[in-house]
């Protein structure tokens, strides 16, 4: 794999289309910066909508060849299998990008790189059972059937706090079933993804099954949600972006798939083991730095336990390590970005405001 750490530092990285890595259209490159040091490591192409466009008419012709439209589910099992096999290879490599791109803490991101062949190979072994029914009717010598077909080309937009572990959930099945993609990770950790296709290619897929393009959301992503050959969107991110994606597709009548930002609660009752409860609570939402849409952002306690719990949350809190993401003892890395620092100084701003009280 030639995306790694030391080959990216201080180089510009290329749109990957048709089966190359590619110059943007515009010939711009944005900075991309390690939220650890603070310093640009590489930079990445800015795509623009030309360069969308190049990539949809990849996928769609790579979706109606017949190097990839006719061979068989088996024969399309077998390249995710060796996908997996080559993502296991470069398990920490690829760890290693996703901790310099989003400053998350490196044994996390090994966690999930070690978790990503065992989807590939799910769904390699998923390929050839994706099968339709033969459906019973009332009339004789008649009969109903209902036959799974591939819907064309699927645009994806990824986060940047786990990158490959949310791309590689909706790229598998897709892949498997016979789709073409062409995806948009986030401007702001766009290494991983970029890696991933080389990998791709590796393993035997033909070119233009899988395409990368670059950029911010303003234009490369804005582009990308309202070119008409697109089938469908995959998101995931926040709400306000995912109204403005759903309102470009509906102008296509496409339909998108959505994970959307929550507030995920945690709930403690008088009856639990205080220290077990504290800890779930401490991991729930400084895991990550608070960067997870499944962290616990918010804490309901029952009042007859209230001060005793919020004691005991307080002291463990308080054991926390902050540091380097690539040293083992440490508890929480950087946050990705200077604007995530900017918005998280601002709710401690009006809590203490509000009469919270900073232990």
């Amino acid at each position: 794999m030639k995306t790694t750490v030391s080959a990216l530092e201080g180089n510009r990285l290329n749109l990957f289309i048709d089966g190359r890595f590619v110059e943007p259209a515009s010939g711009t490159y944005v900075d991309s910066f390690d939220p650890t040091t603070g310093q640009a490591w590489y930079q990445f192409a800015q795509g623009d909508a030309s360069d969308v466009a190049r990539a949809v008419a990849s996928a769609k012709r790579a979706f109606h060849d017949p190097q990839w439209r006719d061979i068989t589910p088996t024969a399309r099992g077998k390249l995710l299998y060796r996908l997996a096999q080559l993502v296991a290879e470069h398990a920490e490599e690829l760890a290693l990008l996703e901790t310099r791109d989003n400053g998350k803490l490196l044994r996390e991101m090994s966690a999930q790189m070690s978790a990503l062949p065992d989807a590939y190979t799910y769904f390699a072994g998923m390929a050839d059972k994706l099968q339709g029914e033969v459906i019973p009717v009332n009339k004789l010598n008649q009969l109903n059937y209902s036959s799974r077909e591939p819907l064309g080309v699927v645009g994806m937009i990824t986060p940047w706090n786990s990158p490959l572990m949310l791309l590689t959930g909706t790229l598998a099945p897709c892949l498997a079933i016979g789709n073409t993609v062409v995806i948009k990770p986030s401007e702001h950790a766009s290494a991983s993804t970029l890696a991933l296709a080389e990998l791709i290619i590796q393993a035997g897929f033909p070119a233009g099954v899988v395409n990368v393009v670059t950029g911010n959301g303003a234009i490369t992503g804005d582009a990308l949600t309202r070119h008409p050959d697109i089938a469908k969107y995959v998101f995931t991110g926040s709400t306000d972006t995912g109204r403005r994606i759903a309102g470009n597709a509906a102008n296509n009548l496409v339909p998108c798939q959505m994970e959307l930002g929550g507030k995920s609660p945690h709930v403690v009752f008088a009856d639990v083991d205080i220290e077990k409860a504290v800890n779930g609570v401490v991991s729930g939402i400084f895991a990550a730095a608070g960067q997870s849409c499944v962290a616990g952002s918010r804490c309901f306690v029952e009042a007859s336990i209230y001060d005793q719990f919020v004691e005991a949350l307080v002291a463990r809190t308080q054991k926390i390590t902050v540091g380097h993401p690539m040293e083992a003892n440490t508890d929480i890395g950087p946050l990705a970005l200077q604007a995530q620092l900017q918005k998280i100084e601002g709710y401690i701003a009006s809590g203490l405001q509000q009469g919270a009280q900073a232990a």
